[in-house]
């Protein structure tokens, strides 16, 4: 059973705890208050990139927003219980694999996207990043080069490095990536 997140309700909650205006929010993030605003209130889902900047300008993790406040030395999620987020890019979601480990070091998740389906990694992040094509096919461009994943490729990216994606399969396609926690 997919369970939904109130991504702007957490958002809303942080900046209220931080006393951050949406216009103050709006220029650390460099997304227009009107974009944050929308997200609030739950009107549409930010892309990945637009979490990652949310998340750098508030100084938490991007995992703040899928977690539940629990910090175990132990974590096993079922499949049918991972947290979905449903991306602003149509017939793209995003799964966590876990988040609320004591001191944990590493985030994962399974990008789920339909053939034509594109996503941006900002390279603006320390520690390396784990790709591996879990299902499908994708194109993945880092600075001049491309890479053709199939089911079983792995690829390793610096954190500093820009990467784009595309779902190039047939039908969904399925991407793992694992990160170093955001401190």
């Amino acid at each position: 059973m997919e369970r939904r997140l109130d991504i702007g309700g957490k958002l809303r909650a942080l900046r209220n705890e931080r006393r951050i205006s949406l216009r103050t929010l709006a220029k650390l993030s460099g997304l227009s208050v009107n974009t944050l605003s929308l997200i609030e209130r739950n009107i549409t889902s930010p892309t990945v990139n637009t979490l990652y900047s949310i998340s750098r300008a508030l100084g938490v993790k991007i995992s703040h927003f899928f977690d539940e406040e629990r910090t175990e030395d132990l974590l096993f999620t079922k499949a049918d219980a991972r947290t979905v987020v449903e991306m602003k890019e149509k017939g793209v979601k995003v799964e966590t694999l876990g988040v609320g480990l004591v001191q944990q070091g590493l985030e994962g998740f399974v990008i789920t996207a339909r053939q034509g389906c594109k996503g941006l990694k900002k390279g603006s992040q320390m520690g390396d990043e784990l790709l591996f094509c879990l299902k499908g096919k994708f194109q993945i461009n880092v600075n001049k080069d491309t890479f053709t994943m199939e089911e079983g490729d792995a690829l390793l990216v610096k954190g500093n490095l820009l990467y784009r994606w595309e779902s190039t399969g047939e039908g969904e396609s399925q991407l793992l990536v694992v990160k170093e926690a955001r401190k």
